[in-house]
């Protein structure tokens, strides 16, 4: 029964065998050339460079709690896609493009425009942590990656935090106007406070409390007196 079982084994091993040996180039000759077909492809296919950069964006409001009421809240979470639209618009992008010379004044709008849209297919953002956004770009070339993308995060961050801004100075120009006016009012009524204690010198509080200081003490001395005279005349 086991030497049965056996001389099977043998014959199915040796047909898979044989069977694999009369398909030996079609085992073979794959695993060596897809390597190289693959190397060949990886050495024609185009070179794309990533650079990213990091950044912290936190409330004012958390740093500084007097500043709650006046501070708006950026809410980086609920606001992700539109701040994948203000990466991208053309605001920043034509500013950050101005900046570093791919495109000029006199340059006509369908060129500026094909610059922009370029610029714009290479960018991306994410959220990377609470307060954390990472802005990504991708290029063929890693030549003037870093200045492009510092460009692109500081107009970014300057149009991020504009309504923040613009709230803290109105309300820090408010503040000012009216602690100056408040320092002007104050100021007059100091100098028209002096101007009636120079002019009306003893009627002031300090002056009654002299006088009336000095009449109790004569009334004092007075009575001493009358008592010192009424007890000679007695004796």
């Amino acid at each position: 029964m086991n030497g049965a079982f056996m001389n099977e084994l043998k014959f199915r091993l040796i047909v898979i065998l044989s069977a694999a040996w009369r398909r030996r180039y079609l085992v073979v000759v794959p695993i060596l050339i897809l390597p190289l077909v693959g190397f060949a492809i990886g050495k024609l296919a185009p070179t794309t460079y990533h650079s990213h950069t990091s950044m912290l964006i936190q409330e004012t409001a958390k740093m500084n709690p007097f500043l709650e009421d006046i501070a708006v809240s950026t809410m980086l979470k609920d606001r992700l896609n539109a701040i994948r639209t203000l990466l991208k618009s053309r605001h920043v992008l034509r500013s950050v493009a101005l900046e570093e010379g791919l495109i000029t004044e006199d340059m006509s709008p369908a060129q500026a425009e094909k610059v922009i849209r370029d610029i714009s297919s290479r960018l991306n953002v994410s959220q990377a942590g609470k307060d954390f956004l990472k802005i990504e770009l991708t290029a063929r070339h890693p030549e003037g990656m870093k200045s492009l993308l510092e460009s692109v995060s500081e107009h970014f961050i300057e149009q991020l935090l504009a309504p923040e801004r613009s709230s803290i100075q109105d309300s820090s120009e408010f503040l000012s106007f009216h602690i100056d006016k408040r320092r002007a009012e104050l100021d007059e009524a100091e100098s028209a406070l002096a101007k009636y204690s120079n002019e009306f010198s003893e009627f002031t509080p300090e002056m009654q409390s002299q006088s009336l200081t000095r009449l109790a003490s004569l009334k004092q001395s007075l009575a001493e007196k009358e008592a010192e005279l009424a007890g000679v005349k007695k004796s």
